[in-house]
C-alpha cells in the first residue's frame, strides 16, 4: 500500500472515531458568534427557496445548502444555541445567545456588493456599545470567521478565472483581503473576543461551478486559482501567528478549510460521496450549474436535484452540503493536519478552557 493510502485511511479511522466517541460539548462556551459569506450565513441573505433546507429542516432555512452549515456544526461542538441571524434579532437582548452576522456574497472588500466583513464587525461592535454585549461574556464566547473567495471571485472577473501574468497585482489583491481579514480579527479582540476560529480559502479549483467545464470530471489547473489560494493561506497564517502573539490572551486557531475540502474531494468515496466534484442540484441543462432553486415565470424548477443528497459533496455548484460539513468539521475536531497555529478542536477547546 503506498504511503498516500496509508495516510489516506488514518484520517479515515481518525474521523470514524470522531463518529463513534463525540466530543461532550456540555459548557464548551457561553455562545458562538459567526462572520462570513454563504458558507457562514443562516438566514442574512434574504429568502432562498426550495430544494435549500430540504434535508433540514425540511423547508428553506436561509441557508445555501441542503441542511445544517459549518456556523450550526460549530455551535453543536461548544454545546451553545445556533446562532441567531442577525436580520432577525427581535431585540438587543437576544444577542446573548450568539449571533450570525454573515451574508451570502459577502468578502472583506465589497465583492459582489453585499455586507463586507467590516461592517458584519460594525453590528457586533455596536450590540456591545449598546451594552447587550459584555466583554466578559465575549471572552468566554467563541467566535468564527469564514471568507475570502468572493473577493478573487469578483476580481477575477465574476468567477470566470482567468491565467494572469500579473502576479503584483495579484499580491495586492491577496495582500489586502488577509490585511482586511487580521484587521478584523484584531477589533473582535479589542471588544472581548479571545476564542476566535479563522477558515482558509474555500477551495475553487475543485468547486462545481470551475469543474463544470470539465463536465465534472477533474479539478481545475489553473494557476491563477492555485496561487490565489496559496498565498492567501500563507499570508492568514502569518498574520494570524503575529495577532496571537500580539495580542493579550488571544487564542486563534486556522482550520484548514482548503485541505479540509481537497481531501473529500479527492477521497469522497470513504465517507460515503459519489462522484465528489459533481453537483447534486444543478440547472436541468448541466451547463447552467448555477440554476438551483430558480424557477421560470410560470414557477416551474429551471433545476434537478440527485437522488440522494448525502452522496454529495457539493449541493448547488458551490456550496457543500450537510453531509460534507459534518465530515469537514470532523476533521477538524479531531485528525491533526487540518488546524494550524493550534491543535485540532477537541484539544483546542481544553486547552484554552473555551
Amino acid at each position: 500500500m503506498s504511503t498516500k493510502k496509508i495516510q489516506s485511511c488514518l484520517v479515515l479511522f481518525m474521523v470514524l472515531m470522531r463518529f463513534s466517541n463525540p466530543f461532550d460539548p456540555v459548557d464548551a462556551a457561553e455562545a458562538f458568534y459567526a462572520f462570513g459569506d454563504s458558507f457562514v450565513t443562516t438566514g442574512n441573505g434574504g429568502y432562498m427557496g426550495p430544494p435549500y433546507g430540504m434535508t433540514w429542516p425540511g423547508y428553506p432555512g436561509g441557508r445555501a445548502s441542503d441542511g445544517r452549515n459549518q456556523a450550526d456544526y460549530f455551535a453543536e461542538l461548544f454545546g451553545v444555541p445556533y446562532p441567531t441571524p442577525y436580520s432577525q434579532l427581535q431585540n438587543a437582548s437576544e444577542s446573548k445567545a450568539g449571533v450570525n452576522f454573515a451574508q451570502g456574497g459577502a468578502g472583506v472588500t465589497y465583492a459582489f456588493g453585499y455586507t463586507p466583513l467590516d461592517t458584519q464587525v460594525d453590528q457586533m461592535e455596536a450590540l456591545v456599545q449598546s451594552g447587550a454585549l459584555s466583554k466578559l461574556h465575549l471572552g468566554k464566547s467563541v467566535s468564527l470567521v469564514s471568507l475570502g473567495v468572493n473577493d478573487y471571485g469578483s476580481h477575477n472577473a465574476y468567477g470566470t478565472f482567468k491565467e494572469s501574468e500579473y502576479a503584483t497585482e495579484m499580491k495586492t489583491t491577496v495582500t489586502t483581503v488577509v490585511d482586511g481579514i487580521a484587521l478584523n480579527l484584531a477589533r473582535l479582540h479589542s471588544l472581548g473576543f479571545r476564542n476566535i476560529i479563522v477558515a482558509n480559502l474555500a477551495s475553487m479549483s475543485c468547486s462545481p461551478y470551475i469543474t463544470v467545464q470539465s463536465k465534472y470530471t477533474s479539478c481545475s489547473r489553473n494557476a491563477s486559482l492555485a496561487f490565489e489560494t496559496l498565498n492567501h493561506n500563507l499570508l492568514l497564517e502569518q498574520r494570524v501567528k503575529l495577532l496571537n502573539r500580539q495580542l493579550r490572551g488571544a487564542h486563534f486557531v486556522i482550520v484548514n478549510q482548503t485541505k479540509a475540502f481537497e481531501h473529500i474531494f479527492h477521497h469522497g468515496s470513504q465517507y460515503g460521496f459519489e462522484d465528489a466534484l459533481t453537483p447534486c442540484c444543478t440547472g436541468i441543462n448541466d451547463s447552467y450549474v448555477l440554476n438551483c432553486g430558480h424557477t421560470d415565470s410560470e414557477g416551474r424548477p429551471l433545476y434537478k436535484v440527485c437522488a440522494d443528497v448525502a452522496k454529495s459533496v457539493i449541493f448547488d455548484g458551490i456550496h457543500p452540503t450537510q453531509a460534507a460539513w459534518k465530515v469537514v468539521i470532523d476533521l477538524y475536531v479531531s485528525v491533526p493536519g487540518f488546524t494550524a497555529l493550534g491543535p485540532p478542536l477537541h484539544s483546542w477547546i481544553k486547552l484554552h478552557h473555551v
